[in-house]
């Protein structure tokens, strides 16, 4: 275990609550497993307003844009997105 938990802002949240049920568990075990290796590689990156670079890993039916804090060990969902 790697010691790093996720956080969810309130547009994931949502996303995450008002999926379907199986859906909702394939989220959170992507999450999991996330917050087990904050240290791999994602699939995309892009640049906020602010010029700080998010994360996005997708996987076949799941889009999650992220960054990850490691002065505080946590893992800071943006978005979650369903395709």
């Amino acid at each position: 275990m790697s010691g790093y938990d996720y956080v969810l802002t309130a547009v994931a949240a949502h996303a995450v609550l008002g999926s379907p049920k199986r859906l909702r568990h394939e989220i959170l075990a992507e999450l999991e497993r996330l917050a087990r290796d904050p240290f791999c590689a994602p699939d995309l990156e892009e640049a906020g307003p602010s010029g700080r670079k998010f994360a996005i890993r997708v996987r076949e039916r799941i889009v999650l844009t992220y960054w990850v804090d490691h002065a505080v060990k946590e893992v800071r969902v943006l978005r979650v997105e369903i395709c």
